[in-house]
């Protein structure tokens, strides 16, 4: 088990809604939580992650975790060679070396993002936890970190996270898809 959710309630979510009584994510597994603006997706997270108390209701987990939040993390004024240094504890290939050299500030909010996204899942952590992992990419760059998160599954990693559309998931399995909307 990588975490597991019982009779989760709490008043910020969709009207006090009960979440399903048993969310088991277990290792190679991931979690979509999905739902429109305003249904607790990003509550439903942070009561995971233990930065908010819920109502009822039980979160367990027996892993370290990384997390990747709606604001990417990094240090605006340091080069991304700095950030690797910095967020890395094990030496990974960088997929971008001309990025290595700029300013995290100077990059787009997509190359932001990616770089972000790079760094959460390919960190040690066997649990990743991402609030609106795809914002801000493109087409190509989404399909790439599906990818990504395709390959930290079949290595074990589980991975949660939170985004609107569960049809633009297909390519991300095992995956279950918490439906908030339909809650």
């Amino acid at each position: 088990m990588s975490i597991q959710v019982s009779g989760l309630v709490h008043p910020f979510i969709h009207a006090s809604c009960l979440f399903p009584m048993d969310v088991l994510v277990q290792s190679g597994n991931a979690l979509a939580i999905c739902g429109a603006n305003g249904t607790g997706k990003t509550t439903f997270l942070r009561l995971l992650l233990n930065e908010l108390q819920p109502k009822k209701g039980i979160v367990k987990t027996n892993e370290n975790f990384t997390y990747l939040g709606v604001r990417n993390g990094l240090k605006p004024q340091l080069k991304v060679r700095q950030q690797l240094l910095y967020f890395m504890s094990n030496q990974r290939e960088f997929p971008w070396p001309e990025f290595l050299d700029k300013t995290y500030k100077d990059l787009s909010k997509g190359q932001q993002r990616l770089i972000a996204l790079w760094l959460a899942l390919h960190n040690s952590a066997l649990l990743v936890f991402l609030d609106e992992p795809f914002a801000h990419l493109d087409n190509y760059n989404c399909s790439l970190a599906h990818t990504w998160m395709a390959e930290q599954l079949y290595l074990k990693k589980s991975i949660i996270f939170t985004h609107h559309n569960p049809e633009e998931l297909k390519n991300i399995q095992p995956l279950q898809v918490l439906d908030l909307n339909i809650i």
